[in-house]
């Protein structure tokens, strides 16, 4: 038993999933990106849809949307097995966090309590969907900032001097 365990989080972290924040109602578009997202962590943004990208076509998970600060109250569940195209909110308040966790290891009560301590999003998407900036260390103000800026649908060239040291 202990083994399988192992081996899961073996496998898990092997193929980590990422966690798309876009401003658009469909998933499309700029986005904050938590990348290499392993089960049970907590991915905080503020957005009105989440798409996570990268899942393996075998696996079989659930995704949580929550609201109300990181992963606070639960919104909107998500199964899937190999990917979750778009969890939307519609007239609801944005996400602000978003986890999954294996279909075979969840029970419909758990409310996250073996989450680790939430993790903000350390890559910023072009609508493009090629060019990308490292977020990490940026305080919220600046990243709020370029958020706003790259919602407007600009490219590589509207983007701040200050800001393309940070381009990928």
């Amino acid at each position: 038993m202990h083994f399988s365990h192992f081996l899961l989080g073996f496998v898990a972290s092997a193929s980590a999933i990422d966690v798309y924040f876009h401003n658009s109602g469909d998933c499309s578009g700029a986005a904050s990106v938590c990348t290499g997202i392993n089960p049970n962590v907590c991915c905080t943004g503020n957005s009105p849809t989440i798409a996570y990208r990268g899942v393996p076509t075998n696996w079989n998970i659930n995704a949580q949307g929550f609201s109300g600060g990181g992963c606070a109250s639960p919104q909107w569940p998500a199964s899937s097995v190999g990917k979750i195209e778009c969890m939307t909110v519609n007239s609801r308040d944005n996400y602000t966090g978003s986890r999954y966790a294996f279909a075979s290891h969840q029970h419909a009560e758990d409310t996250c309590s073996s989450c680790t301590e939430p993790v903000k999003p350390g890559t910023l998407v072009l609508a493009d969907g090629i060019t990308k900036y490292d977020i990490v260390g940026l305080d919220d103000v600046k990243v709020e900032e370029l958020l706003i800026i790259t919602d407007s649908g600009v490219g590589p060239e509207g983007i701040p001097k200050k800001f393309q040291v940070r381009r990928k």
